[in-house]
């Protein structure tokens, strides 16, 4: 079984995914906009070129993530971990 962390954000998943890139050495394989995704039109403007989904690959482990939306469930500090279980 492999564990996969998904961290939610509130609007700074971009900017933390590229810090975990320099610091942890991996590389971002997917990094996709609210404005870029088929949810567009649902999209606040202002909320558009937050990200809706991210991919970092360090070594062969994956940590994903996005920024939770301000019009859904708000997001506190460190309350909000998913898994995604394989195998």
């Amino acid at each position: 079984m492999e564990l996969n962390p998904y961290l939610s954000f509130n609007g700074q998943c971009e900017a933390a995914f590229k810090f975990y890139e320099r610091r942890l050495g991996g590389k971002i394989t997917a990094m996709m906009t609210y404005g870029g995704s088929p949810m567009e039109e649902q999209t606040p403007t202002e909320w558009r070129d937050k990200i809706v989904h991210a991919c970092l690959m360090v070594g062969d482990k994956i940590l994903m993530g996005s920024d939770a939306p301000p019009f859904g469930r708000p997001v506190l500090a460190c309350s909000s971990i998913n898994s995604e279980l394989r195998g």
